[in-house]
C-alpha cells in the first residue's frame, strides 16, 4: 500500500522553535544562546556584525499541503491531517465538507485553494500556509501612505498599496505561502 508519509522529510512539516522554547528546553545554555543570537542580530542591524542566520516564519492559517497525489494523479488540499492514519484528502468541495465540514471558515479556505491553486500547476507536493483571501484584505492609512493588511493568524501584515506586491494582492482572489 502507499503511504503518503514517504513525502514528509526531515525539513518538512516540523515545528519552528521560539527563542524563549531555547531557555526552556536547554535551560542555562539555552538562555546563554537567546542572548547571543540577540547580540548578534543587533550587531548585524547597527552595520557592525558579521550577520547571523535567521528565518522567515510567515504566520498563515491554515497549514495547507497541496499538489498531485501520486497514488492517483489527482490534485488536493488538505491540512496536516494528511498525515492522520485515516488522511483526510480533499479533491472536491464535497470531501472538504466530509473531512472539515465541522470547521466552516477551514472549509471556506480550503474550497478556495482547491479552487484556485490548481491554476499554478503545481506537479508535486508543497506545504505552507494560507494568507489570505480577498474577503480578509482591507484597505487603511499608515504612516500617511495607502495600505492593504490583512492578518491570516496572529500576525496583521501591511503591504504598500501602490508597491508590485500590493497591486498582486490586491489583484488575487487568495494568498498562500508555499514551499517545496
Amino acid at each position: 500500500m502507499f503511504s503518503f508519509k514517504g513525502f514528509q522529510t526531515q525539513d518538512k512539516n516540523t515545528h519552528l522553535e521560539h527563542l524563549e522554547d531555547d531557555i526552556i528546553n536547554r535551560g542555562a545554555t539555552g538562555g546563554e544562546n537567546a542572548v547571543n543570537f540577540l547580540k548578534a542580530v543587533r550587531n548585524m542591524l547597527a552595520g557592525s556584525g558579521k550577520g547571523t542566520n535567521m528565518t522567515v516564519k510567515w504566520d498563515g492559517a491554515p497549514a495547507i499541503i497541496c499538489g498531485v497525489n501520486p497514488e492517483n494523479g489527482k490534485f488536493f488540499v488538505g491540512t496536516k491531517s494528511i498525515f492522520n492514519i485515516n488522511p483526510k484528502f480533499n479533491y472536491t468541495d464535497q470531501d472538504v465538507d466530509l473531512n472539515h465540514g465541522n470547521a466552516p471558515g477551514l472549509a471556506d479556505k480550503l474550497k478556495k485553494a482547491l479552487k484556485y491553486l490548481p491554476e499554478l500547476g503545481i506537479k508535486n507536493i508543497l506545504q505552507g500556509d494560507f494568507m489570505f483571501d480577498d474577503s480578509m484584505v482591507k484597505s487603511t492609512t499608515i504612516d500617511g501612505k495607502p495600505h492593504l493588511t490583512f492578518r491570516p493568524n496572529t500576525i496583521t501584515y501591511a503591504v504598500e498599496s501602490d508597491s508590485e506586491l500590493g497591486k498582486d494582492i490586491a489583484a488575487a482572489k487568495i494568498g498562500s505561502i508555499l514551499l517545496k
